[in-house]
């Protein structure tokens, strides 16, 4: 009988034991696996911060090509941040003159949603197929056909990439004379600047600057307060 109770004392608290260790385990793993999120959670921030100091810096002119000229030279020149050594691609766009540009719905007999994204809305577009060591031979293909679009291979903090513009003309169904679109869009060049950093995630950054065919300047992200 003695032994009896003994044996069954021992099997309580032998599962006892075992019960608690369960529920030790589950809890050392459920602190793990707070402890692991909360540590991705801070890396998380911490790559974000990181990305964000690394953040282009540009300070982009425009100029006549020549005196008299109706093409402008567009220079891109990265000069910051210095940690960041350098861009592995650019693309440089043009954008229209508002984002809602062709969201309209189509009138009957007008242009199609393909042909208004087709037509620049804006002053200025890149020369088709030129651009910074533009040369199909080696694959670099330039402006795109439409001139809204420019790829480069990057450059070195601290260097520029030459672009050439040249003017715009009005949409191919509209009656407006040279001189009536031009006034409608207006002087102003809107660009948008994707940035390629191997490691990093993609950095966009819009820009804007008055080219008049008298020249222009804009810093990009813009100062602070400016």
């Amino acid at each position: 009988m003695v032994l009896a109770v003994c044996a069954f004392v021992v099997s309580v608290v032998s599962a006892g034991g075992a019960v608690w260790s369960v529920l030790y385990t589950r809890k050392a793993t459920a602190a793990a696996v707070r402890s692991a999120d909360a540590a991705a959670i801070t890396a998380g921030f911490d790559a974000d911060r990181r990305h964000a100091e690394l953040t282009p810096q540009f300070r982009i002119t425009s100029a006549p090509s020549n005196p008299g000229s109706d093409t402008l030279r567009l220079v891109v020149n990265l000069v910051g941040p210095p940690e960041l050594k350098r861009l592995d691609a650019l693309t440089v766009s043009i954008r229209d003159d508002h984002p809602w540009r062709g969201q309209g719905t189509p009138l009957a007999g007008g242009p199609t949603p393909a042909q208004v994204a087709e037509q620049i809305w804006g002053r200025w577009r890149f020369t088709p197929h030129t651009g910074p060591g533009a040369d199909s031979v080696r694959g670099i293909p330039g402006a795109d056909p439409t001139g809204r679009t420019t790829p480069t291979r990057g450059m070195p903090v601290g260097e520029g990439l030459p672009f050439q513009l040249e003017s715009t003309w009005p949409p191919p169904w509209s009656q407006q004379s040279i001189e009536a679109w031009r006034e409608m869009v207006g002087p102003w060049l809107r660009l948008q600047l994707e940035c390629y950093r191997d490691g990093w995630p993609m950095w966009e950054l819009p820009s804007e600057l008055f080219a008049d065919g008298d020249g222009g300047f804009a810093e990009v992200p813009k100062p602070p307060g400016s």
